[in-house]
C-alpha cells in the first residue's frame, strides 16, 4: 500500500506532499508523489520538437528543470511520451525536493495524459491507502462555472481522498 500525493507543480512548497509524508509516516507506507502532464501540453511540446510550431515552449512549473534544455520550433527529433513523463516526474522531483527535508524516501512518478484519469489509475496500480489532492478555494459561482480536477477526483475515486485546501 501507499499514499499517493498529486501536484500540479505549481505551489512550492507543497501542503499536501507534505500531508502525504505525514500520513506515509504515520501508517508505516510508501509515499508517491505523482505530476501528470496534460495531454494538451504534451502535444504542444510535440508540435515544437517537430518544428510545426514557431514558437517556444514556456510552461509553467519546471518542464525545463528535467535535465534538457527547453524545446525550440525546428528541432528534428521527436517528443515522445518517455520525454514527457520524463519532463513531469522532474516536476514531481523538484515540488518534493522543495518540500521535504528528506525525500530520498519518496517515490517520483510523472505521467502524460488527462490528470483526473491518470492519477486515479496510478492510485489502481499502487493500491493506494490514501490519496492527496489540492484544491482551490472558490466562490459558488465559480464552482458552477468551471470544471473541477478535486471536484472529479472526489466524486470517482473509490478509496479515500484527502483534500488539503488553500487558496481564498
Amino acid at each position: 500500500m501507499t499514499i499517493l500525493t498529486a501536484v500540479d507543480g505549481e505551489t512550492v512548497p507543497s501542503r499536501e506532499v507534505e500531508q502525504g509524508a505525514e500520513l506515509a509516516e504515520a501508517f508505516g507506507v510508501e509515499h508517491v508523489v505523482l505530476h501528470v502532464m496534460p495531454q494538451d501540453v504534451f502535444e504542444e511540446f510535440r508540435a515544437s520538437a517537430s518544428g510545426s510550431s514557431s514558437r517556444s515552449i514556456t510552461t509553467p512549473a519546471s518542464y525545463g528543470s528535467a535535465g534538457d534544455q527547453p524545446l525550440r520550433g525546428g528541432s528534428n527529433s521527436e517528443y515522445s511520451v518517455e520525454d514527457g513523463e520524463r519532463h513531469a516526474t522532474g516536476v514531481a522531483r523538484d515540488v518534493a525536493r522543495e518540500t521535504l527535508d528528506d525525500p530520498a524516501d519518496t517515490v517520483i512518478k510523472g505521467r502524460v495524459g488527462e490528470p483526473v484519469e491518470e492519477v486515479l489509475l496510478e492510485a489502481d496500480r499502487r493500491d493506494a491507502r490514501y490519496l492527496v489532492i489540492g484544491g482551490r478555494k472558490r466562490s459558488p459561482t465559480g464552482k458552477a462555472l468551471f470544471g473541477s480536477k478535486t471536484q472529479s477526483i472526489l466524486l470517482e475515486s473509490d478509496r479515500p481522498v484527502v483534500t488539503v485546501m488553500f487558496g481564498g
